[in-house]
Parts: C-alpha cells; sequence; structure tokens
C-alpha cells in the first residue's frame, strides 16, 4: 500500500454525491473505449459480467445521467451529477465504482481499511444502497459495512472495502487513521450534506480524508514522493493567491454548496440531464381545486371537505383498480397522522399505512420493504421524508394531499413515482387559481433555489402566479422617540396628530384617540424631518450606515396618510417622491414659502444644497453649499420669497435665492465680524427680516435679513441691497449648546423666541414688539427658564399657543404660554438608551388574556412596566447609574426579579416598585441571565432564581421570606452567560454561554447532564414546548436545532440571518418561532419546516430581546435604539398550524 501511486481527490456530486479520485495506475487499467452515443454499459467501460447482470434484473440500456457521467468517472475526472429523480443516480456511481474497486492493489478480503465510501443521508437510504449492492455485486456486498445505527462500530479485524453510512454514524463508529486509504467517497444527496444540518460533519469527514499523508505518518507508513506533491499542492500561499482565487475563499464556508465544490475541487466536470428539475413528459399531473369543490358540494368545512375531495380520487376507478402502490404527502406529522386516523379507522382502509419521523425506525423499514417488493397495493401517507432518494419503483400515484412549500419539495415528492421508465400519476390538492397555477408552472423547469412562496417565473398567464409569499408584519404600536436628531418632533398646525421619528418609521399619532399609523420606507435612521406650511406634506431624511450608499429623502401625503389611519395603521402607501442624490447622510430639509420647493442638504461627505421640484419629484438644481460642513437650512415663511433660504453651518450663515429660470443657486454670505461660530439651529421670523441662530457654544445671534427684492444689487441682483448681517446676542450662554430654536409672533404683535439647549433648559426669550425688533442693539435678556429631564433637540408650534418639545431622553412634554409663563406638563416618556430584556407575567390564575395585558423591559437605570393595549407607563424603577441587563417574574408575578452590571440581584414588588431583596454579590462582575424557577404561590412558599454571570458562573439560590441562600455554584463556562432556560418541573436548566458551549444542569445534584458545543458566541437557547429539543442562536447566524435527550444537533438552519442574533421565542404549542438580530429584522419561523413565514421591518439598530404574547396574537421587540414595537401576529399561528 505504500508503494502506490499519488492519490488526487475526485468528487462526484449528483443532487447528490462526491467521490475521490483513484490512482493513475488504477485509472489507466480501467479506462475502456467509448463510443459517441453507447446505448450498452459495456460501451460506458462496465465489465461484461456486470452487463449482464444489470440485464437479468431488466436493466438493459443505461439513462442518460449513467451515459454522462461514467465515463467522466472511469476516465478520472471529478465529476457532478445533476438529474432528475428516478434517473438512476445510484448506479451511476456504484458502476465504476465496483469498476474500479476490481483493480484495487490490495485483495479485497485483506483491506481493513475502507478504500471507498458512501456518505448518505437517512438510515433508509443506507439500506437501500446494500439492496442495490446484493442484487448488482453480491460479492462486494458480503466485504461492504453498511452502519445505519449510531450505536455501531467499525471493526478493525474484519475486511472493509467498501463502508455506506450517515455521517454522524461514520464519525461515532470510525478513527481518523480509518481513512488513511480511502480513494474513493461518494457525497450522496450532497445538497443536504454540504448545505443542511449534515454540513459540519461532512465536511469534518472530506478535511480528515484529504489530510491522508499524515495519516499515514501516524500508522508509521512512509508515503510516497507524489502523494506528499499532492499535500503540497493543496497548500495556498495567501500572498501568491489571485483576486479572484482570494475571493473565492473569502466566500467558501458561508455561501452555496457549489463554491464549496469550486473551491475544494476545481478541476470538476459536471453532468447535467437534459430533465434535470423537471417534470418527466411520462409523469401525469392533475390538480384539484379545493374552493370549487367545496362550492360543488355545498361544504363549510374545509379539512373535510379536503379528506373526501381525497378520497374521491383514490377510488376513481384508474386508481382503486392499479396494482400499485400510493404515496399522498402532507407537510406535518400531526396532519399526517389526523389524515391516517381518518382513511384507516373511519373510511375503513386497510392497506393505509403511516411514514414519517415519529414512526419506530422498524415499522419504516417494514413499509420500504413493502413499497419495494411490490407484492400488495398499500396507501402511505407520509411527510417529506419519504421524499428524498428512495427507491419506489412499483409506486405509479403520488397525491399532495398539501401542496409542497418550495420547489426542492415538490420535484422529490413527484419523483417518488414514473421512475426506471415507468408511468406515473400525481394528483394536487390546491386552494384557489394561485396554487394551482404554481402547480401548473413547475412543469417548466426552474431553479431549484426558488420557493413556492415566491414568484416562478415572469411568463404570461398562470405561470407568472405564485403561491402568498413571506407575509409583511404590521406593526400595531410602538412606544418611544427618537429625540437624538434635532427638530424630528412634529406638532401640525391643526393640533390634531404629533409626528415623530423611531427606528425606520415616522409616527403619526393622533392626539385626541391616542391612535398610531406608520410611514415606512426609509432603510436606516432617520436624521430630518419637515412639514408643508399647508399641512399636506411631509419630507423626511436618512443616513446611510454602509459607506458610499447614498440616503434617499420620501416625500409623504400627509393628508392621506391622517385620512386612512384609522382603517389601517400601515401608511407606506402615502409616498409621493423617493429623491436620492445625497451621499451617506440627509442633514436637514425645509420646504419654501409656497410649498413649491424642498431644499436639502447632505452630510458632512456629501455637503450638497439641492433643490427639488414638489410639482414632480425631479431635482431643479444643486451646489455645495459652502467651504465647511452645513448643518441646517430653513426657508422664508412669505410668498414673494418662495425662493429664499437660510443655511448655517461651521463659521458661515448665508443666505440663498435659486434661479429657476437657469438652474443655479446665488449665495450672500452673513457678514460676521469677528464671530467664529458653529451655527447648529436657525429660526426665520414670520416676517423674514431676522434669523436667530443658535451655536455650540451656547449663545443666540442675530442676524438682520435684508432682503428687499424690490432694490437689486448689482453684483449679486437675486438678494437684497445689503449683506446679512450680525446685530447682537444673549446675554448668557446656554450649556452643551442650543440645539433647536422656535420663533413664536402672538397676536398682539409681540415676538417669542424658544430654545432649547443641550444640558435640557427650554428657555423663553422675550423680544418685544415686532416693529422694535431690527432696531435694537442691547443683548437679547432671558424671561423664562425651565429644566427638563434631557436635552432639548426639538420645539414645534401648534395652535392657539400650544407648544411640544422633544428631548433627547425619549420625553415628549406639551406647554402653553400664558402670559410670562410656561406650564409644562409631561406627555410621553420611554427609556432613551438601549432595551436589554422583555417579559410578560405568566400567572396560571390571570389567564393568558389578562397576562397579555402588561409586559415589563429594562434598561440603563431603570426597569419599567407597560400597559400592552394603551403603550403607556404604568410603573418605573429607577436605580440611578446602573445598568438592568435582565428581568423575570415569579410565576404568579408577585416579585420582580432583576440583574444588574453591578454584580447585584435585586427584587421589586411591582405593584408599587419598592424594593424586595437584594443579593448582594451575586456574581464577581455583571449579572447577565436570570431566570425564575418559583411554584402557583411565590410569595407563601420557597422558591428557587438561577442567575448566570459575566464570570461564567451558573448560582442556584434557594429564596424564602426572610433570607436568600445560595445552593450551588456551577462553574463550567469559560464567557459571560447570555440565557438560561428552566424546564417546567423545575428539575433541569440549560444555560448558554459566550464560549460556545450550551450546559444542562442537574438543579436536583448539581452535576453537569449534557453539554453543546459548537463555533460561536450563544446569545439564546429556549427548550420546545414540548422540551424534546432545543433551540440555539448567536454569532454564527444559525439556528441549531439540539436533542434534549442527547444533545446532537439534529437540524441547522444556515445563514438564518445576515448578522448576528440575539434573541428568540417560541409561542407555547411549538408551531412557531422568532428571532431578531444585529440585521433588525424580526423573523417568525414554522418549526418543522424551518422556512421564515413573515418578516417585520421597523428597527433601525439590532433587536435585543423578543417576546410573543401568551395569548399569542402580538410580538413585542426591543432595540438597541430605545424602541419597543409591538407587531401584529394575525392569524400566522392558525395558518400554519392547519
Amino acid at each position: 500500500m505504500a508503494r502506490q501511486q499519488r492519490l488526487v481527490r475526485r468528487c462526484i456530486v449528483m443532487t447528490t454525491m462526491m467521490m475521490q479520485r483513484l490512482s493513475q495506475r488504477v485509472r489507466c487499467a480501467t479506462r475502456r473505449p467509448v463510443l459517441l452515443h453507447p446505448r450498452q454499459f459495456h460501451s460506458l467501460g462496465i465489465s461484461a459480467d456486470i452487463s449482464q447482470r444489470l440485464q437479468g434484473l431488466g436493466i438493459s440500456e443505461p439513462t442518460q445521467a449513467q451515459r454522462k457521467a461514467i465515463p467522466l468517472i472511469l476516465d478520472g475526472h471529478d465529476v457532478v451529477v445533476a438529474a432528475e429523480t428516478g434517473g438512476g443516480k445510484t448506479l451511476t456511481y456504484l458502476l465504476p465504482m465496483l469498476e474500479q474497486l476490481r483493480h484495487y492493489p490490495v485483495p479485497l478480503d485483506r483491506a481493513h481499511r475502507p478504500a471507498a465510501l458512501i456518505m448518505t443521508t437517512s438510515q433508509e437510504l443506507v439500506q437501500q444502497i446494500r439492496r442495490v449492492l446484493d442484487a448488482v455485486a453480491p460479492e462486494l456486498a458480503q466485504r461492504a459495512v453498511c452502519l445505519s445505527s449510531t450505536n455501531q462500530t467499525l471493526s478493525s479485524r474484519r475486511a472493509c472495502p467498501l463502508l455506506v453510512a450517515t455521517p454522524k454514524a461514520l464519525l461515532r463508529a470510525t478513527k481518523p487513521g480509518d481513512f488513511a486509504y480511502t480513494e474513493l467517497i461518494v457525497v450522496d444527496e450532497a445538497d443536504m450534506l454540504l448545505g443542511g444540518g449534515f454540513e459540519r460533519d461532512t465536511k469534518q469527514i472530506l478535511a480528515t480524508i484529504r489530510n491522508q499523508v499524515l495519516l499515514k505518518r501516524d500508522l508509521n507508513v512512509t508515503p510516497t514522493r507524489d502523494e506528499t506533491e499532492d499535500e503540497d499542492d493543496d497548500m495556498i500561499d495567501h500572498a501568491d493567491v489571485s483576486h479572484c482565487k482570494r475571493q473565492t475563499i473569502f466566500n467558501y464556508g458561508r455561501k452555496s454548496v457549489r463554491q464549496y465544490i469550486d473551491y475544494k475541487f476545481p478541476d470538476t466536470r459536471f453532468a447535467v440531464t437534459q430533465d434535470f428539475h423537471r417534470t418527466l413528459p411520462r409523469l401525469e399531473t392533475s390538480t384539484h381545486d379545493l374552493e370549487k369543490f367545496m362550492a360543488d358540494q355545498q361544504l363549510t368545512n374545509k379539512d373535510q371537505a379536503r379528506k373526501m375531495l381525497l378520497w374521491s380520487i383514490l377510488n376513481q376507478p384508474d386508481n382503486a383498480n392499479a396494482l400499485s402502490s400510493t404515496l399522498i404527502f402532507t407537510n406535518s406529522v400531526a396532519s399526517a397522522e389526523e389524515l391516517y386516523a381518518y382513511l384507516r379507522h373511519d373510511m375503513g382502509l386497510a392497506t393505509c399505512v403511516q411514514f414519517h419521523k415519529e414512526i419506530d425506525r422498524a415499522e419504516r423499514q417494514q413499509v420500504l420493504a413493502q413499497l419495494y417488493e411490490g407484492k400488495q397495493q398499500m396507501v402511505v401517507v407520509c411527510t417529506d421524508i419519504a421524499a428524498r432518494g428512495l427507491d419506489t419503483t412499483k409506486v405509479h400515484h403520488v397525491i399532495q394531499y398539501e401542496f409542497a412549500n418550495d420547489v426542492v419539495s415538490y420535484i422529490h415528492r413527484i419523483g417518488r413515482t414514473a421512475r426506471a421508465g415507468t408511468h406515473g400519476k400525481d394528483n394536487a390538492l390546491v386552494v384557489g387559481k394561485i396554487e394551482e397555477a404554481s402547480a401548473a408552472s413547475l412543469s417548466n423547469g426552474f431553479s431549484r433555489k426558488r420557493s413556492l412562496r415566491k414568484k416562478c417565473c415572469d411568463g404570461d398567464g398562470d405561470a407568472g402566479i405564485a403561491m402568498s409569499e413571506i407575509k409583511e408584519l404590521k406593526l400595531r404600536r410602538v412606544i418611544g422617540y427618537n429625540g437624538s436628531f434635532p427638530n424630528t418632533l412634529i406638532y401640525t398646525t391643526c393640533g390634531k396628530y404629533l409626528i415623530y421619528s423611531l427606528g425606520l418609521a415616522v409616527v403619526i399619532r393622533n392626539l385626541r384617540t391616542n391612535a398610531q399609523a406608520f410611514l415606512r420606507g426609509h432603510t436606516d435612521v432617520i436624521t430630518c424631518l419637515a412639514l408643508s406650511n399647508d399641512g399636506t406634506r411631509l419630507a423626511s431624511g436618512q443616513q446611510c450606515k454602509s459607506r458610499g450608499n447614498k440616503a434617499p429623502v420620501i416625500v409623504w401625503d400627509l393628508h392621506k396618510a391622517s385620512e386612512q389611519m384609522a382603517t389601517n395603521t400601515d401608511q407606506s402607501g402615502a409616498l409621493l417622491f423617493r429623491l436620492v442624490l445625497h451621499m451617506g447622510k440627509v442633514q436637514d430639509l425645509a420646504f419654501s414659502a409656497k410649498d413649491s420647493y424642498l431644499f436639502t442638504v447632505g452630510g458632512q461627505d456629501d455637503n450638497a444644497l439641492v433643490c427639488w421640484n414638489m410639482a414632480n419629484g425631479e431635482p431643479t438644481c444643486g451646489t455645495p453649499s459652502g467651504d465647511d460642513s452645513t448643518l441646517v437650512v430653513r426657508a422664508f415663511h412669505t410668498g414673494p420669497n418662495d425662493e429664499l433660504i437660510v443655511t448655517g453651518g461651521n463659521y458661515a450663515i448665508s443666505v440663498w435665492r435659486v434661479d429657476i429660470k437657469h438652474r443655479k443657486f446665488h449665495s450672500l454670505r452673513a457678514n460676521l465680524g469677528n464671530l467664529k461660530r458653529i451655527v447648529t439651529c436657525i429660526g426665520v421670523s414670520p416676517d423674514d427680516k431676522i434669523a436667530y441662530c443658535g451655536t455650540k457654544t451656547g449663545d443666540l445671534l442675530e442676524i438682520i435679513l435684508d432682503c428687499d427684492l424690490t432694490k437689486p444689487n448689482c453684483m449679486l441682483p437675486p438678494v437684497g441691497t445689503q449683506k446679512p448681517r450680525y446685530n447682537r446676542t444673549t446675554k448668557e450662554r446656554f450649556s452643551q449648546g442650543i440645539n433647536t430654536i422656535l420663533v413664536h409672533d402672538d397676536e398682539e404683535n409681540r415676538r417669542f423666541v424658544f430654545l432649547g439647549a443641550g444640558d435640557g433648559t427650554l428657555a423663553c426669550l422675550r423680544i418685544g414688539a415686532i416693529s422694535e425688533a431690527t432696531v435694537k442693539s442691547t443683548p437679547i435678556p432671558t424671561d423664562t427658564l425651565d429644566k427638563l429631564v434631557g436635552g432639548v433637540t426639538s420645539i414645534s408650534e401648534g395652535k392657539h399657543g400650544d407648544f411640544y418639545v422633544g428631548t433627547n431622553n425619549s420625553n415628549i412634554y406639551n406647554f402653553h404660554l400664558e402670559g410670562t409663563t410656561m406650564k409644562l406638563e409631561l406627555r410621553s416618556t420611554c427609556h432613551y438608551g438601549s432595551i436589554n430584556d422583555v417579559v410578560f407575567p405568566r400567572s396560571l390564575e390571570r389567564g393568558e388574556n389578562e397576562n397579555s395585558h402588561l409586559f415589563l423591559t429594562c434598561s440603563k437605570t431603570d426597569i419599567r412596566i407597560w400597559n400592552a393595549r394603551k403603550g403607556q407607563e404604568i410603573l418605573r424603577v429607577q436605580v440611578p447609574n446602573l445598568v438592568c441587563n435582565c428581568i423575570d417574574l415569579t410565576q404568579d408575578g408577585s416579585v420582580i426579579v432583576s440583574g444588574w452590571d453591578d454584580g447585584k440581584v435585586r427584587a421589586f414588588y411591582p405593584e408599587s416598585g419598592k424594593l424586595k431583596f437584594v443579593i448582594q454579590d451575586a456574581h464577581n462582575e455583571s449579572v447577565t441571565a436570570i431566570a425564575v424557577c418559583s411554584s402557583a404561590h411565590a410569595s407563601n412558599k420557597e422558591w428557587r432564581l438561577i442567575t448566570g454571570g459575566k464570570d461564567g458562573r451558573v448560582r442556584v439560590w434557594k429564596i424564602t421570606a426572610s433570607r436568600q441562600t445560595m445552593e450551588a455554584s456551577l462553574k463550567e463556562h469559560r464567557g459571560p452567560v447570555n440565557s438560561i432556560q428552566v424546564v417546567k418541573d423545575c428539575s433541569a436548566c440549560v444555560s448558554a454561554s459566550s464560549d460556545g458551549s450550551c450546559i444542562v444542569w442537574n438543579l436536583e445534584t448539581f452535576v453537569r447532564t449534557q453539554a453543546m458545543f459548537a463555533s460561536t458566541v450563544f446569545r439564546r437557547i429556549l427548550y420546545h414546548p414540548d422540551e424534546s429539543q432545543m433551540l440555539t442562536c448567536g454569532s454564527d447566524r444559525r439556528i441549531t436545532y439540539f436533542d434534549s435527550f442527547d444533545g446532537e444537533a439534529i437540524r441547522i438552519l444556515e445563514e438564518a440571518s445576515e448578522f448576528e442574533l440575539l434573541a428568540m421565542d417560541i409561542e407555547q404549542t411549538g408551531t412557531l418561532f422568532v428571532t431578531g438580530g444585529r440585521d433588525a429584522l424580526l423573523k417568525v419561523w414554522h418549526y418543522d419546516n424551518g422556512e421564515t413565514v413573515a418578516m417585520g421591518k421597523g428597527h433601525s439598530e439590532a433587536i435585543n430581546a423578543v417576546k410573543i404574547s401568551p395569548e399569542r396574537k402580538e410580538i413585542v421587540t426591543v432595540g438597541a435604539e430605545g424602541a419597543i414595537m409591538v407587531w401584529e401576529m394575525g392569524n400566522l399561528l392558525d395558518t400554519h398550524r392547519s
């Protein structure tokens, strides 16, 4: 064996397989002359005795896949075989493997390490391959080892030239050294083994075999020179890799199966049949409209009608008398069991059996054996577990009782009939013309990656009709206000609505009914808002965090949105124009005096001033707004000055006029003398004579605007006779700068200037009579001062002296000006920093409906209790200068327990917010996770508290009425504990950590019972409601299903998100679960199918926590931007449960 020639990797992949190359000597020995159009197996290079054996089995001519692939395999190429179901792919790789093993340098009865390896996806397929081997090559089948269970082991004493196994069984039964002489590898069903839940195990095995030189050195066998060279060929020096190759390496492992093949096996040949992913001509397909059947039969119960329609199909003459079996496919185990009970017990169909994952393995093997023999007619009710790879030649009829969820499932379902040149029939029960059109469109060929939830094709007629797409979740309510950007709170002049930004949405709130509507169209944080003077249009601008992207401005029809908000909360259809020119950020915007134009200013990287025509949404002209950054733009108010604006920024204040005829701007810079100021906000007086400019240094500048258009200046004719000039300033300076200014002229011709400062100061400056405003030169006095919570960023005027103020602490105030006093009232409040957790009560006495009325959130310095129906704060518990990381409630809701960043656990009474107890030094550092094990009367009996810390410890506490005692401190994690979940009987819990481990703890003996490991930062872990499985998510962007019994990963949803997943929750029946992460998207998943069924876009930053309400009608998400969003679940649960 040590002297055999060098090994070169070969892969054979169909929708299935991968094979490694034989040595050069083997290739030369097995090479045969190939005819141009081979019609016999011997002309492909297959030995005469094998060809005769195939003829004895009734297989005389090779299929198209075999004609294309077998010569390539025997000629020494890496081959990908892609063929239709029933296209003979198993023999495609078995026949050349038999030929190559015949020329193996060591007799097969003395090969104690496998020379060939076949990996497949299920134990049923392992047994099926064994049956094919028995029929085609019984002498090899006797020596082949088939591992169909994870409990089997590989004996070193027994000859093992061929090994057939699932990846998990293979890893359990073998050691790396067992693959030292493996020369052929077949990966059956490669799209699943290399791209699904089997991916990690499969790639680990392939990587092990690629290191054969090292394996042989471990066995003290000297590798040949060619093998050493081959090892060197696999090494890639990053400095010498081309850009294209480097990009392929960068994408490898996180993109498609094809990229993995291109990287690991760059010389692969592809053998693709003509009918790949097409329905075969010999397959008769038909659809049955369930709604039409219900109308004809006058039925109202859809489930009962579906069963009756199925029974009528089964009793059709061409089906009832057929000497063949029928497969009936459903989308879930529950549906399969219900249908089986109907057919077997209610209708007395004795030949009906069921086949799904909940059926015992021995029973499934018996059903497969009966289908393979075909001696009796059978009706098999099954799920998609029966659709993959199984040889069902004797099945001539397939019925889709529930239509396939995606294209791949559809292809594999119909592939269970019309196999090996036979004819078959497919009947699909569909709902309405849309699904019927979807079923019809599948016969035309398509990409396997397209889901039936998306458009199948763009052709005419039925082919262009698709099933329902991923549903978009509707926002029912938002709590919060993003006061980080100035002037993002607007009080409409009619006094009915308050408009502000939160996340990716603009919120319209009816002040009388407290109803909300949402304008959604932005893709990043909204930075500025502007309302037209007539109150019918709203403009909003955003920033783009990704460098090089353009930031849009959206103009909304506010009149339409406010009129229809009573019937629909989502008013995104009110979008009028989407204006895209600015790079990176829209700094500020303003409507002209007559609302004819919209003026926008870009951010620091753009710094462009653009005028937009509001008649058609087209840009009129644009220009750089100055030598340095421009921070604010304001329009004049009177009609004749419709084309005039004033801008301010770093050390400059300028007046601009847009020349519509010549499509250009004319500017005139204000004369500030020796003043050097950064202007952050501007307020223009209603008569357009004065501009009041707030600065970063906290002083207010009064600028006289001389813009008399009747006296044009010869040098700058668009502007007036003199330059705008500085007049005076305020007596005092306002701490942390002036953020916003509002100029108000009352009915008695008195002028007031309201300004908001960064330290929370709301000031009223009494200017005096309007007629004297431009002639005074004495410093402006401050009349009234009020201190608000948070820096003031917005002041907006309604009618009759009514104003609203917003702060960067997410507080909204209302005030009235009465004489010389301002009467302030807090109208809305929320967390102003990242919200870390959310929880609903779970009292058994209150019931699901009452438990859904309240929820709790925690953030920096406080815990808040909210009325879920009204979105109002009920109670606030404050602990200054600390951050609350996690919260939970006892089962009866009598105690709130919370973990803080000072390492303490604090418990509070939910009625009063008073402190109940404190566990000092619960953890050395921050408390990062918390969970309660409590009885129904936690206030009267003892209960347990489990906490996790940044130090990696999990601690169990015994809580009584008078003391808190630590029962155990469990230290196995090496990183922060991010999540803890407790089983229903409180006998065990599971903890997830940033170190990539999840550990199940016995809460009676306080020992570890299981551990799961992965190369990720686990963020959340939760139990399925029946506690048979666990779900995890984390930094690897995967959702992993773990078996609670043995801790094995049984399913992995790859790339469930583009960014790290941070939050997850599951509803009580286990049908749906939800996730959120750094991509700010809320996704609803079907648990069994692993598919996204709904999605919500609203947050502008990461979703930190998500909870489904106990009554399962709403989803609450909390984000890093301080937003609380309540989403409607609608009929999602009922739809997918059925």
